[in-house]
């Protein structure tokens, strides 16, 4: 028996709120801020997770996903996207955020690592459709979700781009692009 649509307000307040906040900006580091993010993007994910369901270890958004119709995550994503990012304002290093700088904007051609502004904005604001916003994010959000590309524990990029481009960061890598790509505004 389906169960009865529930309005996006109380969906978000019930559904999303105690991890992502109801504005959609998470102050925990490790959870995603939602608010702002693209549309698509965002759905995209739901979608993916619900997929997923209970089959990964921390298969919390799995779990969750699986529950929601279609039309519960685009609701969700759509109240989500049109929500004021208030981005974090990250504790960082300023060589940290140099060193992410150049990484961001201009990559490793010869290393065969493109620069993120090439998917992802000139200021991380992502591009409509096809990839997040980075802009504002966690930092340890970011890095995190970069190490589980590289380990291929993420799998959520259909043509492996993002798995194979985090192969070949390092920790280091990893850890001053986050810290630049939270720093944007």
């Amino acid at each position: 028996m389906p169960h009865q649509p529930i309005a996006t307000g109380a969906l978000v307040q019930q559904v999303c709120a105690a991890c992502h906040g109801i504005g959609g900006n998470s102050t925990r580091a490790g959870v995603p801020a939602l608010a702002g993010q693209v549309q698509a993007y965002l759905e995209g994910q739901l979608h993916a997770f619900a997929a997923q369901g209970r089959q990964r270890a921390d298969g919390v958004m799995g779990a969750i996903a699986v529950n929601l119709n279609a039309d519960e995550m685009k609701r969700v994503s759509t109240y989500y996207a049109r929500q004021p990012l208030r981005p974090t304002s990250p504790d960082v290093s300023r060589k940290a955020v140099r060193t992410g700088e150049k990484l961001f904007f201009a990559g490793r051609p010869a290393e065969g690592v493109p620069s993120c502004a090439s998917c992802h904005g000139m200021r991380g604001q992502g591009l409509p459709d096809l990839f997040p916003r980075l802009a504002g994010q966690h930092a340890v959000y970011l890095a995190e979700q970069l190490r589980d590309f590289r380990s291929g524990r993420r799998t959520s990029d259909p043509r492996a781009v993002m798995r194979e481009l985090a192969a070949r960061l390092s920790d280091r890598d990893i850890d001053s692009v986050a810290t630049f790509a939270a720093s944007l505004r």
